[in-house]
């Protein structure tokens, strides 16, 4: 009884370790390779979960029902490995339909065989249920148990394949992260494989579930802290974001931010766990796929009295040159922003005051008789006088030709007097 406590407590760890790798994959789902991976996981926790409760069932026909339901996952975990490594080496476009019939074709057969294997012996010859203080029932298989395996671990072989060769042409700082993942997955059927061929000194024992703990805690390591769906590499990122002024944003495809600096998590008021959406607030347009110019504008946060934010967006490319998100750059205006204010404001009332001057200019009086002006005091003065003191002007005094003619027309053109009107001499 003390054997079946711990080999449970060994499987259902397996199981939640996958769980916590899957949900990690999932938070990065809209990256490529993310959803496959997750769903793998997913499936490989699943396994784990049924075998957790294969091992405590009393007869053979129990134990049946629940390897049924586990093959949901055991079909289903090498062709969504395979998707995230088409996905992953960016080849999701040879997955044609005849390449999706030869890999999920063998899968759904053999689910369909194990649902009905009480009724024919091609996935299960027989159970054999354990012996005395044994837990592990023994399953013999049939003919179409082989096609399966042989189909699966040929996904398997081909995924792996594609990953090396992808970590291979990706940057540097992501390597690891892709080596690890082949790595961790290639533990996971390196233990189906001891089991399958009854390997080891407990043949009975489902090494696949039992190394899922081991590839589970190196997958989510590998999403969580290598960062292998982020955008960036991760050494050194945070840090020299934080010491930045300016707030900055990485946000992905759908619009959620995956990582914000300081300054951005103080201007945008954003929790430090950060699993929330763009504030709509800033106006980003949806992103295209042919995005690549910088996106400006100027936002007002908190009406009418708020601060005011000079908001720039620029497309970000993944290690494959696939657009995968945006990189923002949020700076704080606000003084700036009000002293234009003000000074529209200013030369709005500077201009109102002009055309009030303007209208009562236009509207001067003047003597009709004499020709003074009244100022706005009441005073009658000469319009030389009135317009001296409101602009810069000087007068200079002359006559014009016709007062000239009408003062002093009998001197003549010349200031002398005309030879026609001079005496006669005697």
């Amino acid at each position: 009884m003390r054997a079946v406590s711990v080999v449970t407590l060994i499987y259902l760890t397996s199981a939640s370790i996958s769980v916590v790798a899957g949900v990690a994959a999932w938070r990065r789902r809209d990256v490529r390779g993310a959803r496959p991976l997750a769903l793998m996981v997913a499936a490989a926790a699943l396994w784990a979960a049924c075998d957790a409760i294969e091992v405590n069932l009393a007869t053979a026909e129990a134990r049946r029902f629940v390897s049924q339901v586990q093959y949901l996952g055991v079909v289903s975990a090498a062709p969504f490995f395979f998707h995230m490594a088409m996905a992953l080496a960016r080849r999701e476009r040879q997955l044609t339909p005849v390449v999706l019939t030869a890999v999920w074709a063998v899968p759904l057969i053999s689910l369909l065989m194990a649902w009905t294997s009480a009724w024919h012996p091609w996935l299960w010859t027989r159970i054999e249920m354990p012996a005395a203080n044994a837990p592990f029932a023994i399953y013999h298989y049939g003919a179409w148990f082989w096609v399966l395996a042989a189909q699966h671990y040929g996904l398997m072989a081909l995924g792996t394949v594609l990953l090396v060769e992808t970590a291979r042409r990706v940057t540097r700082p992501f390597r690891r992260g892709m080596f690890v993942a082949a790595a961790a997955v290639g533990l996971i059927w390196f233990g189906n494989f001891v089991y399958i061929f009854k390997l080891g000194p407990y043949p009975g024992l489902n090494w696949a579930a039992a190394s899922l703990g081991v590839s589970g805690a190196l997958l989510a390591w590998v999403v969580l802290d290598e960062g292998l769906f982020d955008l960036l590499p991760r050494p050194d990122r945070d840090d020299l974001l934080d010491l930045m002024s300016d707030g900055v944003l990485i946000v992905d495809r759908a619009g959620r931010v995956l990582r914000a600096n300081q300054s951005a998590r103080v201007a945008l008021h954003l929790p430090e766990a950060l699993d929330v959406e763009v504030p709509p607030t800033l106006g980003l347009p949806p992103l295209k796929d042919d995005a690549s110019a910088v996106w400006r504008s100027e936002v007002r946060i908190g009406h009418p009295a708020g601060r005011w934010l000079d908001v720039r967006a620029t497309a970000v490319h993944d290690r494959w040159g696939d657009l995968a998100g945006r990189f923002i750059v949020i700076r704080d205006i606000t003084i700036p922003k009000r002293l234009e204010e003000e000074r529209e404001a200013l030369i709005t009332k500077l201009r109102a005051a002009v055309a009030t001057v303007r209208t009562l200019e236009d509207l001067l009086p003047i003597c009709a008789n004499c020709r003074k002006v009244r100022d706005d005091r009441g005073y009658w003065g000469q319009i030389e006088d009135y317009l001296r003191t409101r602009a810069a002007v000087e007068f200079t005094h002359g006559i014009c030709p016709e007062c000239m003619d009408h003062l002093y027309g009998e001197l003549g053109e010349h200031g002398k007097p005309d030879e026609d009107d001079q005496p006669e001499a005697s």
